[in-house]
């Protein structure tokens, strides 16, 4: 081919937080999780996408949103919470110009965020009216965004794979969840944290789904090895495509020691007025019990050491954009160099990341990815591409069998099937075989049938790998086991009330409130 390939980049987004909802607290600590994603994180996103469909900028951003995000996102109570969480951002940042009125240094950077929570303010409340699904939505319509999602409760499907119907029962509330959310069944998904297995793609296929995506070592070793490694996509045995994640631009932009987002002049994530000013100032919203919450205010840039110099948006802003200059030229040179190897087939480059990380963990991300786009709207070399657009190599007729991966540490599964987790996956089967032989159950009363579905829900909300996740990395290890107690916990009495052991439907209904995902569940049964 041409050196001048046009080939193909795709930039992917994975959305995806746990389901967390609690009804009985006013504050419920990792509900943050959500009210930081979103502002951090989703809004900027919108508003980085808007500016460039506004300017005409040619290009497509990957998106793939979790059904446990969808579910959120879409649920009235979180809105409500988090417009009051802006609320009480938009109070602390009065406070922050009072305070830092005689820190000119400090002032012009409260200024900034002061504004900052004002526009997405503006943005979440008047123009998306608290539904940025709906935004997606056009935004996809607008050609800026290309829609796909990710497997029910984010389970690892690896650890279930003695469970076929399980696995079933995820890729189901998949297709369900996006298609009420906008309007049609999903083309392709992401994996949960890239979990494969051998014949997984037959689940996926049952349901037409076409395409997913794997860790680069999953694809590189598949059976025969793919002629262009992981710079086109190949067909599984159930005829989907896969494609496969090109490292280097995941150390350009994942690593915090040797990618961009380490650079002493950005944001220092660590260091939020939080954990350095008194109870009585930031008040009692910024606390869960005696543990103080971000508030998104950080003052200082990474630097070295303990003294951390001050931040100074603009210039780090400025920088987001020498990066993105940078990591696209960095594309353009591995996009000729393919180029010139690649005789039946244009490079196509997988670059995924979390969207968490644009705006949470890397402040400047956002710009970074709208400057992506302005730079690559010259090239002669790449297309941010849709990857609704990946085609395999018409020379590659042959079916490759991928192997078992995953991504994350070591790369094969032992983030989430370790000592430390095992004990989770027993019980499951457990609970499982008890869901299905309540399902087969003739003649179920209506009580039963609403029983059921409740009785589904803590089944697909205990496999989420988020879980796992937390307990392996000591990362809200306490709320992870407590959560997975919960879920088993609530499964056996409703298993227990199912079977005519003992009613009470006052129970049942503070259930069906905390753990309302997937409302529409009871209503195929």
């Amino acid at each position: 081919m041409n050196t001048a390939c046009n080939g193909q980049l795709y930039l992917l987004l994975h959305a995806h937080l746990p389901f967390v909802r609690n009804p009985r607290y006013d504050r419920f600590l990792e509900e943050n999780w959500l009210f930081e994603a979103l502002t951090e994180s989703y809004l900027p996103l919108v508003q980085s996408l808007s500016h460039l469909a506004e300017k005409g900028v040619p290009g497509t951003l990957n998106l793939s949103i979790s059904p446990t995000l969808i579910a959120m996102l879409s649920d009235k109570l979180l809105c409500e919470r988090y417009s009051r969480h802006l609320e009480k951002l938009q109070e602390l940042a009065h406070k922050e110009l009072r305070r830092l009125e005689k820190d000119p240094e400090r002032l012009q950077i409260a200024k900034f965020y002061a504004a900052r929570i004002m526009e997405l303010s503006e943005l979440w409340e008047n123009r998306l009216q608290r539904d940025i699904l709906s935004e997606f939505a056009a935004l996809e319509r607008r050609g800026k965004l290309s829609l796909l999602t990710c497997i029910g409760t984010h389970p690892f499907l690896p650890a279930y794979q003695a469970e076929p119907e399980s696995i079933r029962l995820q890729i189901r509330l998949t297709i369900e969840a996006f298609k009420r959310a906008f309007g049609r069944a999903p083309k392709g998904v992401w994996l949960p944290e890239c979990g494969f297995f051998d014949g997984l793609d037959e689940y996926l296929a049952e349901q037409g789904l076409q395409y997913f995506f794997m860790e680069t070592h999953g694809v590189l070793l598949a059976d025969p090895a793919p002629k262009y490694g992981v710079f086109a996509p190949i067909k599984t045995p159930s005829g989907l495509l896969v494609l496969g994640r090109e490292q280097a631009s995941s150390v350009e932009v994942w690593s915090r020691q040797r990618g961009y987002p380490g650079h002493p002049d950005y944001r220092e994530f660590y260091k939020d007025i939080s954990k350095e000013l008194d109870r009585e100032y930031l008040g009692e919203y910024f606390f869960a019990g005696n543990s103080p919450i971000d508030s998104g205010f950080k003052y200082c840039r990474i630097t070295g050491g303990e003294q951390k110099a001050i931040y100074h948006p603009w210039q780090a802003m400025n920088l987001a954009r020498e990066h993105a200059r940078l990591f696209v030229a960095n594309r353009e040179a591995l996009m000729a160099e393919l180029g010139s190897q690649m005789e039946s087939h244009r490079p196509c480059v997988l670059c995924p990341y979390d969207a968490e990380l644009f705006g949470h963990w890397w402040f400047e991300g956002p710009q970074f990815i709208e400057a992506v786009f302005e730079r690559a709207a010259s090239s002669e070399i790449l297309q941010l591409a849709s990857v609704n657009e990946m085609q395999m190599d018409p020379e590659d007729t042959v079916a490759h069998n991928p192997i078992f991966s995953s991504w994350g540490e070591n790369g094969f599964a032992s983030v989430w099937v370790n000592p430390q987790v095992e004990y989770i996956y027993p019980k499951f089967f457990k609970m499982f075989s008890l869901f299905q032989a309540a399902q087969k159950v003739p003649s179920q009363t209506a009580l039963q049938k609403r029983i059921l579905a409740q009785m589904e829900r803590e089944l697909v909300l205990y496999q989420a790998s988020d879980w796992a996740f937390m307990i392996h990395n000591n990362s809200a290890e306490g709320y992870a086991r407590e959560r997975l107690a919960n879920h088993e916990r609530d499964f056996m009495k409703l298993s227990a009330m199912f079977n005519g052991e003992f009613e009470d439907e006052a129970l049942l209904s503070e259930i069906e409130s905390r753990d309302n995902i997937f409302p529409w569940i009871g209503l195929k049964n």
